[in-house]
């Protein structure tokens, strides 16, 4: 996330269409959303137990 570089310049983009970006400037920013476990804790983990439980499994020819 570039909140955890601020100074970061190794984001690139190229344009599919030639021209596409023509004009077009900014900066980025991280979206509010990626900061939710952050700035809500407790209504983060109330979300996450809606969601069932899951077993992580490692099948054969799985690399991770």
């Amino acid at each position: 996330m570039l909140a955890d570089d601020p100074e970061a310049d190794y984001f690139l983009i190229k344009e599919l269409n030639p021209g596409f970006l023509d004009g077009v400037s900014g900066t980025y920013k991280d979206p509010e959303g990626y900061f939710i476990c952050e700035k809500d804790p407790e209504g983060f983990e109330r979300f996450e137990a809606t969601f069932s439980v899951k077993e992580k499994k490692k099948l054969p020819g799985q690399l991770f």
